[in-house]
């Protein structure tokens, strides 16, 4: 179900710029507060269990905390760190009660009732537990409706995607959100679900630009996955992968997030990678990309079908109308590179059987000897069957995600290299503007 964040079955998401530093004197408009951390607010889709809840945001966040503090490789991958936080509990008569669409809806009283008036703050984590297996007993877990208030305090703090002023900065920027998610799927077997523009930000530091990703409100924890949660459609339009849009019964990778990623580079190229310079949404809404966010749903999957499924066909249909024009030739051959090749290895790769090449179902090919059918069959069964047994029909994705992590290695082995070409560029401009001091984020 998708429903606007301001309407009564919304998420309500709230962000507040905050500073953990006591200031020492008047804030003001010459002494003005210096802010280091950001406060999400927002009401997300939850199980009344938070211990069962594999999509939990908090359980995520500290999960990347633990999993990336000890690894060498993610000491030159920004990625955003839990302060604080958890789900928003309330003294109501001298009781603790969880804040959750139960006690909005009036279905809280049960919660109420079992909660324990000695425990406080501290203790709200293993107390809300208890009080959710209560209220469970009476409404079911897996609630649709059901959302949990939780209040979060990160850092560090970034600017939106298009705040990027070159397109080398805008490469190092995507470049670095698929090495975090590649960080977070290895070492803490966390899948984000939602590659987009508003979970991508801008993190700079003396002149540099650099990428994070944030926003785990979909992602899950592939320790604890139930097949059904991989099979979710999950994501943002225009930027979910073709298997996602299709509902297939094909369980979602993480080369799904990597397919939209491709799809975000098409996007932000398509209307422009540099703030300021962006075309104007009336003449972007000319070009065919557009249908991926206001076609059906069968619209979005034949246009994304027909767009990556050759080089060719992605060149005319999406890469022709990047705007690049005035950007420097070296930059602009590195945004189209990066896309071609990520459209290769996800729907040509080399290491897949050539049936499984493509981006549309079709009738796999298979030996003669295979092909004999009765007589019996012949009359009795319907046309489509009779094709079926010949050609079996072929899903494309099937054999990827049973390859996705040698897949998603070659795709980070390649992000790598244009990560790195892209840093050099910005680097190359920071010197040249006389700026050529790197400094650490997190300082």
């Amino acid at each position: 179900m998708e429903c606007h964040a301001e309407r009564v079955f919304g998420r309500h998401t709230r962000c507040f710029l905050a500073t953990d530093i006591m200031p020492t004197a008047v804030v003001s408009t010459t002494n003005p507060l210096i802010t280091t951390v950001v406060i999400k607010d927002s009401w997300a889709f939850s199980k009344r269990n938070a211990s069962d809840d594999g999509c939990d945001k908090v359980r995520s966040l500290n999960k990347i905390k633990e999993g990336l503090s000890a690894q060498a490789a993610a000491k030159d991958i920004i990625f955003p760190k839990i302060e604080a936080g958890g789900r928003v509990s309330f003294q109501r008569n001298g009781k603790w009660v969880e804040d959750n669409t139960d006690m909005v809806y009036g279905q809280g009283k049960l919660a109420e009732d079992n909660a324990d008036t000695v425990h406080g703050p501290g203790k709200l984590a293993e107390k809300n537990t208890d009080t959710a297996n209560e209220v469970g007993k009476a409404h079911s877990d897996d609630d649709p409706l059901f959302r949990a208030h939780r209040r979060i305090v990160m850092s560090p703090i970034g600017e939106s995607l298009c705040s990027t002023k070159s397109v080398a900065e805008f490469v190092t920027v995507i470049c670095d959100a698929m090495r975090c998610h590649s960080a977070f799927v290895d070492h803490c077997n966390i899948l984000h679900r939602d590659i987009s523009d508003n979970n991508i930000l801008v993190v700079r530091s003396e002149g540099i630009a650099r990428g994070m990703l944030i926003d785990f409100d979909n992602a899950i924890d592939l320790e604890q996955k139930e097949r059904d949660d991989l099979n979710k459609v999950t994501g943002t339009l225009p930027y979910m992968s073709i298997n996602n849009l299709s509902k297939s019964d094909v369980e979602r990778t993480s080369l799904d997030d990597w397919e939209s990623m491709l799809c975000l580079i098409c996007w932000f190229a398509t209307r422009g990678t540099i703030s300021g310079k962006r075309r104007e949404y009336e003449e972007f809404a000319k070009f065919p990309i557009a249908v991926w966010q206001h076609d059906s749903t069968n619209g979005m999957i034949t246009a994304k079908e027909s767009a990556f499924y050759s080089p060719e066909l992605f060149r005319d249909f999406i890469v022709r109308y990047f705007k690049l024009e005035g950007d420097k030739g070296e930059e602009s051959d590195l945004l189209k590179n990066l896309a071609f090749v990520l459209r290769e290895y996800l729907f040509q790769n080399p290491d897949l059987t050539l049936d499984f090449h493509g981006t549309f179902k079709k009738r796999k090919h298979v030996e003669p000897a295979r092909r004999e059918l009765s007589i019996e069959e012949l009359e009795t069964d319907e046309l489509d069957s009779l094709l079926n047994k010949i050609f079996p029909m072929v899903n494309p994705f099937k054999e990827r995600a049973e390859k996705w992590r040698e897949i998603s290695k070659q795709l980070l082995a390649f992000t790598n290299v244009f990560w790195e070409k892209a840093m050099d560029l910005q680097k190359e401009a920071n010197k040249a503007n006389g700026n050529t001091a790197i400094g650490n984020i997190y300082q």
